[in-house]
């Protein structure tokens, strides 16, 4: 860290993180241990009135993709001045960008053990395995196969994150929309896993509060072989039944299930070891080019993002800046929610979920994985001043415009 804005990047992102932690151990030791702590006050979320949705499924479900489709059209006509040769522009887009080929690779080839790609090791398997098999009942249209799964699981998580919602916020609605506009959530569009792991991770978290603990556990399995984050459903899983069993008074073996997400990432270093010959390999192939990712403490990388954003000016615009405000905003929206009383297993997943996406040594994906940091949408519909949620909405939906556009133009958005 060579210059005092590196080093208050550093201070101001550990000291946030640090903040957190204590009041979720605060929280931890009134709720499970059931110590008594004089917390500051605050006041209570208004009661969701029902569960029935804001609107029906069919509608939520079409909205979501109706949102990716028109953003990308629209940004095609911003970029090439008509909507002739969306469709081919489209798909180049979004079946090219990014790693979606080595997905494509393995839905085709699986793991290879030597070659240029062995490196593909460091994917999770059930994307491409999916893949695979809907792609050869599609007569081998692999990356279409890639696409359908990402739109079909995108527009499926809208419908559950609302449910959720309905149950934890006054404005489901706002929440929703938050969670359309996120600036990056044209990736769940794509060759990318964003989609099954968007669907996969809130439909864990329902069930974990609706206490459905084989379910939520199977959920968590198939979460662990999509995603690294997905091993986070332990933490509100293990939470929730520990305070179930409190209250039931009894220990229930199906809290047994919650193990699920272990066991789905046990799995994949089984594939690690059979593919490569060691459990941990990915790890290697990880640190290395083209990915360079290595795990450090997240002030380092806030600061590292400042200097990346020094040395390369025009990456900065839609990596670097984006992903030091990220951070920021995200920690913002976390205190909120401490403050709007949001459910302690939900924030521990969110703090959980922003520190590991920090830790990453050369961070160049950080707005696309901030997109599963799913109670942030649930801390935007307890933001109980309307003219403040719709400033929110208004900021979002000027970045996911400007974000969309420069994709649309074939920039360097990962």
């Amino acid at each position: 860290m060579d210059t005092w804005i590196e080093k208050l990047l550093w201070l101001a992102s550990s000291g946030l993180m640090a903040a957190l932690l204590i009041l979720l151990a605060l929280r931890a030791l009134r709720q499970l241990l059931g110590v008594r702590l004089r917390l500051p006050a605050a006041p209570e979320a208004e009661a969701p009135a029902d569960d029935a949705l804001p609107a029906p499924w069919p509608v939520i479900f079409l909205t979501a993709l109706a949102v990716l489709w028109l953003g990308a059209l629209a940004a095609h006509c911003a970029v090439n001045g008509s909507p002739a040769g969306f469709f081919a522009h489209y798909l180049e887009r979004f079946t090219q960008a990014g790693d979606s080929p080595r997905y494509i690779f393995i839905a085709e080839n699986g793991y290879v053990r030597s070659g240029d790609q062995v490196n593909n090791i460091v994917f999770y398997p059930l994307y491409p395995f999916l893949m695979g098999l809907l792609g050869r009942l599609l007569g081998g249209r692999t990356a279409l196969a890639g696409m359908l799964i990402s739109q079909v699981c995108y527009g499926s998580s809208a419908v559950v994150l609302t449910k959720l919602a309905k149950k934890e916020c006054a404005h489901p609605g706002a929440a929703l929309a938050g969670y359309l506009l996120y600036p990056f959530g044209f990736f769940c569009q794509g060759v990318f896993t964003e989609g099954l792991f968007l669907l996969l991770t809130v439909s864990g978290l329902y069930l974990i509060r609706q206490k459905r603990w084989l379910a939520a556990g199977a959920v968590g399995f198939l979460t662990a072989l999509t995603r690294t984050q997905g091993m986070l459903l332990l933490l509100p899983g293990v939470y929730c039944a520990w305070l179930d069993c409190r209250e039931q008074r009894r220990w229930d073996w199906r809290y047994l299930a919650l193990a699920g997400p272990a066991a789905g990432f046990g799995i994949y270093l089984c594939v690690n070891k059979a593919v490569c010959g060691g459990f941990f390999a990915y790890q290697y192939y990880e640190s290395i080019a083209p990915w360079w990712q290595t795990p450090q403490w997240l002030g380092r990388t806030l600061a590292q993002q400042y200097s990346m954003a020094m040395q390369y000016p025009d990456l900065a615009k839609w990596i670097y800046w984006p992903q030091m405000e990220l951070y920021f905003i995200a920690a913002a929206l976390l205190f909120l929610g401490f403050y709007r009383r949001l459910d302690t297993p939900w924030l521990l997943y969110g703090t959980a979920y922003l520190g590991m996406s920090y830790t990453a040594a050369w961070l160049i994906s950080g707005g696309r994985y901030m997109l599963g940091c799913l109670p942030l949408y649930l801390c935007l519909g307890r933001i109980k001043n309307s003219a403040a949620r719709y400033l929110v909405l208004a900021a979002e939906l000027a970045a996911f415009w400007q974000m969309y556009v420069w994709f649309m133009q074939n920039q360097a958005i990962m």
